[in-house]
């Protein structure tokens, strides 16, 4: 098991955690919403398939649809960042680079309360 690193003290962790918690509610109900949305496309692309005219709509259903998936799956890698966070803030190491070991700087966690490197060393993960 790793050792817990000593919490940043300049961090108010009660703060990031409500944070992270009311962002992670945000985006479950985003999701359910967006889902919904889904099946009702799905539905509504069903019906237009049964017909004998597939009106120009089932394009733009299908294409919003997609769209929908898209987001969806862009929020559940949020909130699976957003649990990586909550574990790192019961671990006492929240607001450490996960790579580099510096401080992530408190404006960058204002944010992004999830994010987990340093501006530089995500700089290095996103050209790499």
């Amino acid at each position: 098991m790793k050792e817990p690193t000593i919490m940043r003290p300049d961090l108010n962790q009660e703060f990031y955690e409500a944070l992270l918690r009311a962002e992670r509610a945000r985006l479950e109900q985003m999701e359910q919403e967006l889902e919904e949305k889904s099946r009702h496309a799905n539905d509504s692309l069903e019906a237009y398939s049964e017909a004998d005219d597939v009106p120009a709509d089932s394009a733009a259903l299908a294409a919003e649809r997609e769209r929908d998936q898209m987001l969806v799956a862009n929020i559940q890698q949020t909130l699976g960042q957003i649990d990586f966070a909550l574990d790192r803030i019961s671990d006492g190491d929240y607001g450490i680079c996960e790579i580099c070991g510096v401080e992530v700087p408190e404006d960058r966690l204002e944010r992004i309360p999830w994010a987990s490197t340093c501006v530089d060393c995500q700089s290095d993960l996103e050209e790499g």
